[in-house]
């Protein structure tokens, strides 16, 4: 499987993630006598869904048109989405923010370094993915 397909392939994963976390946050908003309600924390399920829309569209403009196989950027890309979306989940889950240095909990660094690692990865990605844009040749226009 190539890089270009496997990239579409990890934007429609996180389009997964993102409308499932859209669920979880309309049933996360309902009251817990409910049968509709789920555990979870609405806002953080919120970001998650904000988080995963966002990572699905860069990772669709990071797909070269030109058939390039990019395992490189795919694999960048992959460990981000995981790492970021992984950490974003656990928050919504856990009620652990995942953005203070100190805490109580023994795990909060761990869940800030994992989104700090994700983000960088994709940040890293999508420059390597607009470099090769910009420098690929430019495409004969059709006849």
């Amino acid at each position: 499987m190539s890089a270009d397909r496997s990239l579409v392939r990890l934007a429609l994963a996180c389009l997964a993630v993102g409308a499932l976390s859209s669920v979880w946050e309309f049933v996360a908003l309902q009251p817990p006598s409910s049968t509709w309600h789920l555990a979870g924390y609405p806002i953080a399920a919120a970001r998650l869904s904000m988080h995963a829309f966002v990572t699905a569209l860069v990772t669709l403009a990071l797909a070269p048109t030109d058939g390039r196989a990019r395992r490189a950027l795919f694999a960048l890309a992959a460990l981000g989405a995981l790492l970021s979306l992984g950490a974003h989940g656990f928050t919504a889950a856990t009620a652990w923010r995942g953005v203070v240095i100190h805490d109580a909990r023994g795990g909060s660094l761990a869940l800030l370094s994992a989104r700090l690692l994700g983000g960088a990865l994709q940040l890293s990605a999508l420059a390597w993915g607009l470099r090769l844009r910009w420098n690929a040749p430019p495409t004969a226009p059709a006849a």
